[in-house]
């Protein structure tokens, strides 16, 4: 069906149409199309790879870019036939290349250039470029932006693919064929284009650069540098650059990695390099190897950073943490490696985790008893900054770099704590006594450590009284927590417990018999109902008397502790048939 007529109106000013991709070219971008291809059509030789390779392909075959740079020398020699040229840039068949050559070499001839085409590419860059004919637009762009040393290669993605290899730096753009061999010229120019400050050394005629941190002058196959990435390229050079390096610098820089990729094409790093990473945990034994699976995850990473799939900023901590994920055994401190053999070993570990030397001790004793514990299902442990722990796919522990001793004694308490004050010398129900008031109210092991002394006292003394806190229920059990408690704690805080508000009129009845018997009960009556206190009064003579022995156990020579300890269960049992708990 026929669109209908257009009826245009007295006055009606005409709309202008720009194609989609296509930008209005500024004074700047014209300036420099103009020159870039008055260039072009002064010296098209000089905007086509040099052929390096003067081999024959499989069965004698002549290879592809040969046969595309022919093609193209027939396009040259009409460079000035516009006509030709434009039936040559239209052409349905024939080298693609070709036919976008062509259509550069026609736009040479233009005298001002208004609107241009836009291209851009995450791996190829951007460029603006002339539109002419029927070629590819990135082979346009490249063929019109030689300056741009990745740009330039994109004619030639199609060859790269069949296997050829080209290289592209300031100073030339070459085609080695089937051979990833790079000339030396391209590798001086991707260090010096580089983010980093490299050195050069020669070594045996083979060119090594380095960064600062390299320690150069005692470097050979037998003592490679520590915490380095080794760029070893199969024509002879080599390249370092030190962690310290690798993570420093400006985000905004591009990677070297991206500079060394992206400027041959394909873009296969291994196909003329061999990257390895140099990185083991102070502390390391040299005749200890690494896990396998520690080589593995380096590789990934490596594999990764050279797909340009990983930020060149993390590539050196990523090393770091894979190794030292897949560690098996020993401790692991601030990305430090030690021996969980003695005591000492685990301490000298603690040199540098913040804490009193006496709180190194204990923490010390608590992750030896740790480890030595064993982890189930082959599941070890980490301790981060936050006193929180976490699982570690190998047997083995890890305290994360600002951890202090504190975090680490805070969560391993509960479980290594009593084990530990063995270790210090604090055993059997002292023991028990001190780790079980800490653990139930934990306070700052600093200050835990320093009243430890009067913690033992504390510990010692109310290991004497045979019937702990908690122990018994009923009347009985409420009269032996509030003699403890005024016995160890003091008579003040027991009284105010005796008369707090009470559940039963058992357990009333047992306050007002402690009371009684601590003579503790004047001005107290109105806590207590009549039921309460005639109850009480049936108890308060054993309770007396169990007072009494409970004093005297706090006094008592080392002799005579048994006797009154036999003693106290006596009168408690009388206490149990006075009050039916027997």
């Amino acid at each position: 069906m026929a669109r209908p007529a257009q009826v245009e109106f007295p006055g009606q000013k005409k709309q202008k149409v720009r194609l989609r991709g296509t930008k209005h070219a500024n004074e700047a971008t014209a300036k420099k199309l103009k020159k870039d291809l008055t260039k072009l059509l002064e010296n098209p030789n000089a905007h086509l790879p040099e052929m390096l390779w003067k081999g024959k392909m499989r069965w004698g075959r002549t290879d592809p870019v040969t046969k595309t740079l022919k093609e193209l020398d027939k396009i040259i020699s009409k460079k000035y036939d516009t006509k030709w040229l434009s039936k040559r840039m239209m052409a349905k068949r024939g080298d693609p290349v070709a036919k976008a050559f062509a259509g550069s070499l026609h736009a040479c001839h233009d005298e001002e250039f208004t609107t241009v085409g836009k291209f851009s590419s995450a791996s190829f860059g951007s460029a603006s470029f002339v539109r002419r004919g029927d070629g590819k637009q990135g082979y346009l762009a490249g063929l019109q932006n030689y300056s741009n040393v990745t740009l330039r290669m994109l004619p030639w993605e199609e060859h790269a693919k069949r296997g050829m290899y080209f290289f592209s730096w300031k100073g030339g753009f070459v085609c080695t064929g089937p051979d990833p061999l790079p000339p030396n010229e391209w590798i001086e120019d991707v260090v010096e284009r580089s983010r980093f400050d490299f050195k050069m050394k020669m070594v045996n005629e083979n060119k090594i650069w380095y960064t600062k941190s390299i320690d150069i002058e005692n470097l050979n196959e037998d003592n490679l540098p520590d915490d380095c990435i080794i760029f070893s390229f199969k024509q002879g050079s080599s390249l370092y650059i030190g962690f310290e390096e690798l993570e420093s610098g400006d985000k905004k820089d591009t990677s070297f990695i991206q500079h060394l990729a992206l400027s041959m094409l394909p873009p296969f790093l291994p196909s003329i390099v061999d990257i390895k990473a140099n990185w083991v945990p102070k502390g390391w034994s040299d005749e200890k190897e690494l896990p396998k699976e520690s080589l593995e995850g380096v590789e990934k990473i490596l594999d990764a950073w050279q797909g340009l799939v990983m930020n060149e900023g993390v590539v050196a901590q990523a090393i770091r943490r894979s190794v030292l994920d897949s560690i098996e055994d020993g401790l692991i401190v601030n990305s430090k490696w030690y021996a969980c053999d003695s005591f000492e070993q685990v301490k000298d570990a603690l040199t540098d985790v913040a804490g009193s030397n006496d709180e190194r001790e204990l923490t010390a004793h608590i992750l030896l008893a740790c480890y030595n514990a064993g982890f189930e299902e082959d599941v070890g442990l980490i301790i981060n900054t936050r006193g929180e722990t976490s699982d570690r796919k190998t047997p083995s522990l890890e305290i994360i770099e600002g951890a202090s001793c504190g975090d680490v004694l805070g969560v391993l308490w509960e479980d290594f704590g009593l084990q530990a004050l063995g270790e210090i010398g604090i055993n059997g129900d002292e023991a028990e006594e001190i780790w079980g008031r800490q653990n139930e109210k934990p306070k700052p092991f600093g200050k835990f450590l320093k009243s430890l002394d009067s913690a033992r006292e504390k510990a010692k003394l109310s290991s004497l009284i045979p019937t702990k806190t908690g122990e018994l229920d009923g009347a009985c059990g409420h009269i032996v927590d509030l003699i403890r408690m005024g016995l160890l704690e003091g008579l003040g805080k027991a009284e105010r417990l005796a008369t707090s508000r009470h559940s039963s009129i058992s357990e009333a009845a047992a306050a007002w018999a402690w009371l009684l018997a601590a003579e503790r009960s004047s001005g107290q009556e109105w806590h207590f109902d009549g039921d309460a206190r005639n109850k009480a009064g049936a108890w308060m003579n054993t309770t007396k008397l169990l007072l009494k022995t409970g004093e005297d156990l706090l006094t008592a020579e080392e002799g005579g502790i048994n006797q009154l300890q036999q003693q106290w269960f006596g009168y408690l049992e009388n206490l149990k048939q006075e009050t039916g708990e027997a």
